[in-house]
């Protein structure tokens, strides 16, 4: 049976809800299977128990659609209730999601009882009704990327809304007909599980006072929020969510220091959902998740009764094979706290912060793209998200910000990021069928950084952001001249991305493209270091006419391979050592590791670099802050690089060829008395233990049947076995 959209045949000016029903007859025990998408969001529930939430957030290109076998245990031998509530989003609202302009539903069961089997889908016999009981609103100081929040009045005011057949679905062709015109919603299955919603567990009761509750979760997440309570008929609540607890300065102002302080206030920017007592009880979950440490229930009825208010985490099914344990308690703490932070901000898509925007960025999700691959085997969020983002290319190359999105954004050095997403993609996964099909946006990317060449061949400005990293200073995060001559950092960055480029060139049998890569890579290289490099100072210049300095451009320039070896590791002593140069924040740490890592100077330097996670411990963070200092978001994925460092560089394992054919075993003991853990690779678990006693390391590991790896340890000559398992002890001459 093919499926087909209807609609509620009316316009909505506003965003609003709508609920879809159809009641079906069973017969003895049944089987029904169900397939829906909807516009905008929809919610699925039979016989009043939720089991299926969509449309999963994709494109303009694709709707995709979810299927959901139904609990035997949840179906009646007769009448059973399908309700499908829909959430219709309005004009410049919850922009991550697409609409049309009316709300609709495609649903298509199949069913097999004592009857036999037999089919039906959304048609006209279905009742909507509009939902005028529950308006929605935003709340100061929060992007309009985030669902809305909501307002329930105390009773139902349901309004029927006559149904209006659209059109029949062709599955088939991809939702195009014969003359290659596509279909208004073009259809696909969900590429992605559904998100995983945990079991309830109750807030703490934290103070209590006149007309208010205030209560904790004991940890920063994004949940699902139940609330039941008493209270006169038209009493009001409003359930005010924070991310953590801030502390009132002498003028009235609010600094975030120790985040879990009983006594300070609700940190400035809160986010609420309003409701209405009823004069009975009052049950109330919100449709979309909420991101939240705390709580606080504000009510103006003396008579009012909390009877329940509790939270199950929401995410995506992140499996956890990936783990890490070490001897220091510290670094311990920071993996669960990066586990913690990746989570919440990956459901549908990678989100920049749960709390405040809810947008998948391209340079965020090349960074929790890939500290999720050492968390879990599953790499089916990154594909989805490298292909969300190839999506959304601008004929002149550049890919948006931040996709889906109804809006458009451009922030050019992030497209770059999506060519390092691409590549860890391929190094991880060794899926080079997939990547094929993308080396096509790869090259449009990096025509279109090539197309603004100036005479000097670096990259000149164009009317887009040049954000490039959070530093004080800096406006709107773009290093001062950056708006009027090129930025030293993104010619850099531009030639580290022709280095990706020509990696997955050559690993995907496009030796050609990788060749003419590299020679542009040098070529940028070159003129980079002609026109920036402070040949008195030692170091890159901002701009080039500009006598201002940061760490951005060392570490790209080492990353780019502008300056290596020797040369390199110099130029990162004298960066790190000279004070009026500006320092990286939490999001390019990432990439600062990684220059540390290729100039040699990891281990005299990287745990340094882990004392901004430090400091955080200290303000009792539950999830890595967006920036140091008093910060705008509390959790903000692109913060976690520990999940990388302990695992890849402590631990030790990392990819030497794509797919994990081939690894490295190189453990940084940075002090640490033992490490062990396991990294998820398409070829089976990897496991490592390595300890340290007196001047004797000793390293147990256990590998995949058929990988081989190379193992480079301190005062050990190096070595490539194939051995399923590895004991291998080094008498050490160093205690680093």
């Amino acid at each position: 049976m093919k499926g087909l959209w209807i609609c509620a045949d009316e316009r909505p000016k506003k965003t609003g809800f709508y609920d879809f029903h159809k009641t079906i007859v069973l017969h003895g025990t049944a089987s029904v299977r169900i397939q829906a998408c909807a516009d905008t969001r929809y919610q699925l529930r039979v016989n009043n128990t939720l089991v299926c939430e969509g449309p999963c957030q994709g494109s303009e290109y694709v709707r995709y659609y979810e299927t959901v076998q139904i609990p035997q245990e949840i179906l009646r031998d007769g009448e059973n209730d399908l309700w499908v509530r829909v959430l219709y989003m309005g004009e410049n609202q919850f922009i991550s999601v697409y609409r049309e302009s009316r709300p609709a539903l495609w649903l298509r069961g199949e069913v097999e009882d004592a009857d036999g089997k037999w089919e039906f889908r959304s048609d006209r016999t279905w009742e909507i009704l509009r939902d005028d009981a529950t308006g929605t609103h935003y709340c100061p100081g929060i992007h309009i990327s985030v669902a809305p929040f909501e307002d329930h009045a105390a009773f139902p005011h349901l309004t029927p809304v006559p149904v209006r057949e659209m059109y029949e679905t062709d599955e088939d062709r991809s939702c195009f007909n014969i003359f290659g015109l596509r279909e208004l919603y073009p259809l696909a299955p969900r590429p992605i599980p559904d998100m995983r919603t945990h079991e309830k567990r109750d807030l703490r009761i934290l103070r209590k006072g006149d007309g208010f509750i205030e209560l904790d979760t004991g940890r920063y997440t994004t949940a699902k929020v139940s609330i039941r309570c008493h209270g006169k008929n038209g009493g009001n609540v409003r359930i005010v969510y924070a991310e953590c607890m801030a502390q009132k300065q002498p003028d009235g102002s609010l600094i975030k220091e120790i985040r879990d302080d009983e006594n300070g206030v609700f940190a400035d920017t809160c986010v609420w959902d309003t409701l209405q007592t009823n004069g009975g009880e009052t049950a109330f979950s919100p449709f979309w998740y909420r991101a939240f440490r705390y709580m606080r229930i504000e009510y103006d009825d003396p008579t009012f009764v909390l009877d329940e208010a509790s939270y199950a985490d929401y995410f995506y099914p992140v499996d956890h094979i990936g783990n890490f344990v070490c001897s220091d308690e510290t670094y311990n703490e920071m993996w669960k706290i990066s586990e913690n932070t990746v989570k919440c901000c990956m459901h549908e898509i990678y989100v920049d912060c749960p709390f405040y925007e809810q947008q998948q960025y391209d340079m965020d999700s090349a960074l929790e793209a890939l500290f999720t691959y050492r968390m879990t085997g599953d790499t089916r969020m990154q594909k989805k998200c490298i292909t969300d983002m190839a999506h959304s290319q601008l004929p002149d190359g550049m890919l948006q910000a931040n996709y889906p999105s109804v809006g458009m954004q451009v922030i050019p050095n992030f497209s770059l990021f999506w060519i390092f997403m691409l590549r860890d993609y391929l190094l991880y996964t060794g899926d080079d069928a997939f990547v094929r099909q993308h080396t096509g946006t790869m090259d449009k990317i990096l025509e279109g950084f090539h197309a603004t060449e100036n005479e000097q061949g670096l990259l000149s400005p164009t009317p887009y952001w040049h954000f490039v990293d959070w530093v004080p200073g800096w406006h709107v995060g773009v290093p001062a001249g950056g708006w009027d001559e090129p930025l030293t950092v993104s010619n850099l960055m531009y030639a580290a991305a022709l280095g990706a480029g020509a990696w997955i060139a050559r690993a995907v049998g496009r030796p050609h493209l990788s060749g003419e890569y590299l020679e542009r890579q040098q070529t940028v290289n070159q003129n980079t270091v002609l026109h920036c490099y402070d040949t008195e100072k030692g170091l890159f210049r901002n701009t080039p006419t500009r006598a201002e300095y940061s760490e951005h451009t060392t570490l790209w320039a080492i990353l780019s391979g502008a300056v290596s070896g020797n040369e390199a590791s110099a130029l990162m002593d004298r960066t790190r050592n000279t004070a009026d140069v500006a320092r990286c924040t939490f999001s390019m740490n990432h990439y600062m590791f990684r220059a540390l890592e290729m100039s040699n100077r990891y281990d005299a330097l990287a745990d340094r670099l882990m004392d901004g996670w430090r400091q955080m411990m200290d303000l009792h963070c539950t999830s890595w802050c967006e920036t140091p200092g008093n910060c705008r978001s509390e959790c903000h994925g692109w913060s976690s690089a520990p999940l990388y460092e302990l695992s890849a560089m402590y631990l030790g394992i990392q990819p030497e060829t794509p797919g994990f054919a081939s690894v490295i075993i190189r453990p940084h003991r940075n002090g640490l008395r033992f490490a062990k853990g396991t990294v998820p690779t398409p070829q089976g678990p990897i496991h490592v233990e390595w300890t340290v006693e007196k001047d004797t390391l000793t390293l147990d590991a256990t590998l995949p049947v058929g990988v081989s790896a190379t193992v480079l340890l301190p005062d050990h000559a190096p070595f490539r076995t194939k051995d399923h398992r590895l004991h291998i002890v080094s008498h050490l001459t160093t205690q680093k």
